[in-house]
């Protein structure tokens, strides 16, 4: 078993729980409030859902491969790419439309997920 890929798919799995229950409270919800067309509203929780399900199965491909040394490679390497390019966006728009990375600090969490990925491969 190796502890950093599990490390990684555990966190992931944490932060979908977040992503869920904090995010759906202070995010989600409130778009979907909003005075948007209703096809609007409807591809924002079309894009929500499949980040939420992008975080689980992710996660648990992860936690599959800190189990299958033989398939870690073939198991992480698309939760780590998706991962890392979550971090990226994140970084890109927090700077670029609100000028902080701070507030919208997500890109930590993708960027730690992502390294204890890399890790993990490596050791």
């Amino acid at each position: 078993m190796n502890p950093w890929l599990l490390a990684a798919g555990v966190a992931a799995l944490l932060l979908n729980l977040i992503h869920i229950f904090l995010g759906g409270r202070e995010i989600h919800r409130p778009m979907v409030a909003a005075h948007w067309p209703e096809p609007a509203k409807a591809v924002w929780s079309v894009v929500w859902h499949a980040t939420t399900a992008v975080m689980a199965f992710g996660g648990l491909a992860l936690i599959a491969a800190a189990y299958r040394p033989d398939q870690a490679l073939a198991l992480s390497a698309l939760p780590i790419t998706l991962f890392v390019s979550a971090a990226v966006l994140f970084v890109f728009y927090g700077l670029k439309r609100l000028g902080s990375l701070w507030i919208l600090p997500q890109w930590i969490a993708f960027s730690a997920i992502s390294a204890l990925a890399v890790v993990g491969l490596t050791v």
